[in-house]
């Protein structure tokens, strides 16, 4: 298991958009619009339902001070309010105060992007 300083710890120095494999298991029993999101990824691509391989958006904090890593994960869906339209590619938030993160592992970075100048 993966604590949020661990967590900081392994993305410290790692720049956006840098492919990232998070395995994890959510704190709470996931939504019916979850599962919708999650069908193609498990159904049709035979991924675990607790993997997922995207591209590091940020790793911040919350108003509580809870560390969340979000994720660009390609193999999930996003569905709309009323679900009739999906579309493929959805952010995921991962939070160890709410679930298990239990592993966390840079496949490929990305190259640094440039500091805009002033």
């Amino acid at each position: 298991m993966i604590n949020a300083s661990q967590l900081e710890s392994t993305l410290k120095d790692v720049p956006e958009g840098s492919l990232i494999f998070v395995s994890y298991l959510p704190g709470r029993p996931p939504t019916s619009r979850a599962i919708q999101e999650a069908r193609r990824a498990i159904v049709e691509e035979g991924i675990a339902p607790r993997h997922f391989t995207g591209a590091l958006k940020a790793l911040w904090k919350t108003k509580r001070g809870q560390t969340v890593l979000t994720l660009w994960v390609a193999e999930r869906d996003s569905v709309s309010k009323d679900g009739a339209a999906v579309t493929q590619g959805a952010y995921r938030a991962f939070n160890p105060s709410l679930g298990t993160l239990l592993s966390v592992e840079v496949i490929e970075r990305a190259a640094p992007q440039a500091q805009p100048t002033t």
